[in-house]
């Protein structure tokens, strides 16, 4: 029996001593309950096992309240501020050093990054690789050269092994530093024109002894403009985009035997062959292959996934709200630029078009920015961009980002692979989600739009009646596109009563001030919270320094969303004039407080853009 229940005494044998007479008949015959199989817990087995039992449920609870305990924002702004102070890295640097290289060549001048048909890049001169494993590497090969055999396989194990942080770091760094592809071209930004910059190689340079100012960068910058290498100009975007609706085609079969019937004939181009090749490679291994983009797994974070929405390798620590906001702020512009610029249609949908028609702005929680292209130009994208390193315009911070077109893009495939490019900040690992859009069977020019469903590899589909033409407006500031209809596909998407839920993620909508607020900051929100100048008061912001500097960022963005759509589907009419930047820019953020360049801890700005 368990637990030894066999052994305990009888009823009858408890409280009686020892040879006592039995007891009257009348007590026999009592109601009161018999009493079988008490465990005592001075029994051996149960001392032996209690002990374990209580060690198992205290790790329980602890392991329950190490992964569920949510990451306190104030700790995480207190590590990036001690982590900018520890680092001697500095993103303006190798910028500075381009711009020289650029000036140079112009006037056929030898440079110390490179030659007549371009420039060395090391991902060590454009990213903060700090991490002891490298430390002995730079010492023993300064240009970067060469890593160990055993540390380009440390680099090398999947994103997605279940990993501690710090292992996690340090690997991505290694990653980078030994294995990770280098740019095909850097893009650089000016106030003028985007200019590209061929990468020939990889070769190492180290940072500069004394720190280099935004001042610096931007009168460098004015020199660029007469430069000999490709150079577009920088264009506005238009009111409207009507896309072809063959855009929405792509047979990667039909390319494939297009191409083989030129090489045949000998009338394909070097270019033609490697697209082929690659064309051919792709078929193959959108049947089988594992999820392209990776992020890093992490013990604690399994349940918060915090990670789960930063690149890997480029994950350097977990990003506050607020640092995210601002890398998002910046590189929405960035990318409707650089893809207005090369003649790409891209527009913003789902979580991010959502957010859009509150505020005009990306809803706070969100850790990325969804963006749809057409099947047929992300080929195009892939063809002549794939692996681009972009800079940001000096004048407005110091965003680099990493394109990068996944191989399995060219069809539906296995499933896994929902994500066909990516358009990453470099410095946080955070990025804009680009989705392919495609039709299943060839368009007819007689096919009616509203018949004509197209859809990304997760299946979200809209008809381009819905999609068709693109529009002009503005997110988080910037001048992008979103699709002609966006009422009824949102509502069709996440439900009749989407635009009335003004409760989710922990946060509360406030009409009064179009902002997303915290609900441990307030819920029911002060009734007087303007002063006679209608400025936001402290306490209108319900005593919190964090709302009023957000109430003041955004307040010129949600002032326009409301004056142009009060009808979602029908804008007023409007110039189309840039609004201002208006988050500061992350790293000089924390480069400005460390050396006590600022007097507080705003996020806001009020950079003019032409």
């Amino acid at each position: 029996m368990a637990f030894g229940y066999s052994s305990l005494p009888s009823s009858n044998q408890i409280n009686s001593p020892p040879n006592s007479p039995s007891p009257p008949l009348s007590l026999k015959s009592s109601t009161l309950p018999v009493v079988k199989h008490i465990p005592r817990l001075y029994n051996k087995r149960i001392r032996a096992v209690l002990p374990f039992l209580l060690l198992v449920i205290c790790l329980y609870k602890s392991v329950i309240i190490f992964l569920t305990t949510n990451i306190n924002q104030a700790k995480l702004e207190l590590q990036a501020l001690e982590y900018h102070n520890s680092t001697v890295f500095n993103p303006k640097d190798i910028a500075f050093d381009l711009y020289n290289y650029v000036i140079e060549q112009d006037h056929s001048m030898d440079s110390r990054i490179g030659d007549s048909r371009g420039i060395f890049f090391h991902w060590d001169d454009w990213v903060d690789l700090s991490s002891p494993m490298l430390n002995q590497t730079r010492q023993d090969y300064p240009l970067g050269a060469y890593c160990d055999p055993s540390l380009v396989k440390y680099g090398s194990v999947s994103g997605h092994r279940l990993e501690s942080y710090e292992t996690k770091i340090h690997r991505g760094a290694v990653n980078l530093y030994c294995s990770h592809p280098l740019p095909d071209r850097i893009v650089i930004a000016t106030d003028e024109s985007l200019i590209e910059v061929p990468v020939i190689g990889k070769k190492r340079f180290g940072g500069k002894s004394e720190p280099v100012s935004t001042d610096q960068l931007v009168s460098k910058m004015k020199h660029l403009e007469s430069t000999n290498y490709t150079r577009k100009a920088i264009v506005h975007l238009q009111r409207e985009v009507d896309i072809k609706t063959d855009d929405f085609s792509f047979n990667p079969d039909v390319e494939i035997k297009n191409l083989q019937q030129k090489q045949n004939d000998q009338t394909i181009t070097r270019e033609e062959v490697d697209y082929l090749e690659f064309l051919q490679y792709s078929n193959e291994l959108v049947e089988h292959s594992d999820r392209y983009f990776k992020y890093p797994w992490i013990y604690t974070d399994v349940l918060h996934g915090k990670s789960h929405h930063i690149a890997y390798p480029f994950f350097k620590r977990y990003i506050s709200d607020r640092e995210r906001q601002s890398v998002l702020h910046h590189i929405a512009r960035a990318w409707f630029q650089f893809a207005e610029v090369n003649g790409f249609a891209s527009w913003i949908n789902h979580g991010s078009l959502l957010g859009w028609t509150f505020n005009g702005l990306n809803m706070p929680w969100d850790t990325d920015i969804d963006i749809q292209m057409p099947i047929a130009q992300v080929d195009r994208l892939g063809r002549f961009f794939n692996r681009s390193l972009i800079m940001e315009n000096p004048r407005f911070g110091n965003g680099r980002y990493w394109l990068e077109v996944a191989p399995t893009y060219t069809r539906q495939g296995n499933g896994r692979n929902f994500i066909d490019a990516r358009f990453i900040d470099i410095h946080s690992g955070l990025y804009i989600d680009i989705s392919a859009l495609s039709h299943d069977e060839p368009i007819t020019k007689l096919d009616d739009l509203s018949s004509i469903s197209v859809h990304c590899k997760n299946w979200n589909e809209q008809t381009l009646d819905e999609l068709l033409p693109i529009r002009h407006t503005y997110f988080e500031g910037a001048s992008v596109y979103i699709p002609h209809k966006v009422k009824q596909p949102l509502m069709e998407k996440y439900g009749p009563n989407v635009f009335e839920q003004f409760h989710f993620q922990n946060h509360n909508y406030q009409p009064d001030i179009s902002l997303w607020v915290k609900d441990q900051i307030c819920v029911h929100p002060p009734t007087e919270r303007f002063d006679q100048h209608h400025h936001l008061t402290k306490k209108g912001a319900c005593n919190s320094n964090i709302l009023l500097d957000e109430y003041n960022i955004a307040k010129e963005c949600t002032q326009r969303h409301r004056e142009l759509n009060h009808d979602i589907d029908h804008p007023e009419h409007y110039a189309m004039d840039e609004l201002p930047i208006f988050r500061k820019d992350a790293w000089d953020y924390y480069y400005d407080i460390n050396h006590r360049l600022v007097d507080n801890d705003n996020w806001y700005i009020r950079q003019v853009v032409n």
